[in-house]
């Protein structure tokens, strides 16, 4: 029988982990395709919503910790150690600048994929639709730069609007994969 690890970089087999003895090494062989073809696929989670809390929580299932993992990341003790990290889930508490900084930090993300919105900032808005894309996947969020002042913050989104398209293309032609474009988004950083 063919035991296999799921890890940030895939199935991996866990042959040389455990010592399996030889006759087992021989079943293994047989999985070698199917892992070779399961290593090419991302499995990526479902977005519920573009709220902080479940953007935090798709981040956690996407890097793979859990409740338990995060509190004890945090150093959370108690009786309930997990009851912070399920209010911010439930947007029910709001993560502090610090913690937000620390979150993004373990998650490998930029501060800006999981802080909270200032949707009267226009740049901050392209970081929501950038989420609101996962929700639905495909969607082509179209805005006419001739109808819009020239400002600074203007400039911003309109080069943000053509760098994502940029990389939307490359994912539509192969050029990157899946689970590059949703790298790519989370550690953009419109403000430099």
């Amino acid at each position: 029988m063919a035991i296999f690890l799921w890890t940030q970089n895939g199935l991996q087999n866990e042959k040389s982990k455990k010592g399996l003895a030889s006759e087992k090494d021989t079943c293994l062989k047989k999985y070698d395709r199917r892992l070779f073809i399961m290593e090419r696929y991302f499995f990526k989670p479902v977005l519920a919503n573009p709220s902080l809390g479940a953007r935090i929580t798709y981040l956690m299932k996407l890097k793979g910790y859990s409740d338990e993992n995060m509190a004890e990341y945090f150093g959370w003790g108690g009786d309930d150690p997990v009851e912070t990290m399920r209010k911010y889930k439930n947007n029910n508490r709001v993560p502090g600048k610090e913690r937000l900084k620390e979150m993004a930090e373990l998650f490998g993300v930029n501060i800006n994929a999981i802080k909270p919105y200032d949707f009267k900032n226009p740049i901050e808005q392209i970081y929501y639709h950038m989420w609101e894309e996962e929700q639905f996947p495909y969607s082509k969020f179209v805005i006419d730069i001739n109808s819009y002042k020239r400002t600074t913050n203007n400039e911003l989104v309109i080069k943000g609007l053509a760098e994502w398209e940029k990389m939307r293309d490359k994912r539509m032609k192969g050029e990157i994969s899946d689970q590059e474009y949703i790298e790519w988004k989370l550690n953009y950083n419109l403000y430099n």
